[in-house]
């Protein structure tokens, strides 16, 4: 079904690339346009109902400082999710870094494992991480009782091996 004109998507534009991002921090992934010789064209994702949800922003300390090419497991209510932290993701547009993940009904994370391109395995568990917000992972910080930081410029708490 063709839901583009209710929807108010139906843009006539010459677009050449689209990028998927969190532009307003609510969760909802919105995307972004790159329309050739034209304004870039912007649709925010303003569903009322929505899921749970949890991003995860890496900083890298052995490997890159923007994580790219690192791997992220998590497991949320019976589910196991995989996302990798990618550059160049399309044509003529980039997705946002921080990995996405919508968790549907369930109301916590059991755990998050990430694979490094250092090789570094590091994995957070139990209570450490909440639903609905961006948390910041710093490679290799040691893992402490308290809540991961959800201010990207602030470091997360995690414990890794080699």
């Amino acid at each position: 079904m063709d839901i583009a004109r209710p929807t108010g998507s139906d843009s006539l534009k010459d677009s050449r690339g689209v990028a998927i991002a969190d532009l307003n921090g609510d969760g909802r992934l919105d995307l972004v346009i790159n329309n050739n010789n034209n304004t870039p064209t912007i649709y925010m994702n303003n569903f009322t109902e929505i899921g749970n949800w949890m991003q995860l922003k890496l900083v890298g300390r052995d490997s890159n400082r923007d994580a790219i090419g690192a791997r992220v497991r998590l497991s949320a209510g019976g589910k196991m999710m995989t996302r990798q932290v990618k550059a160049g993701s399309g044509y003529a547009s980039e997705a946002m870094l921080p990995v996405h993940f919508g968790l549907g009904h369930a109301t916590e994370v059991d755990s998050v494992e990430i694979h490094w391109p250092s090789g570094l395995v590091q994995r957070v568990e139990g209570e450490l991480i909440g639903v609905n917000q961006q948390v910041v992972i710093e490679e290799g910080a040691p893992q402490t009782t308290e809540a991961p930081s959800v201010q990207s410029s602030s470091p997360a708490i995690a414990a890794g091996e080699r």
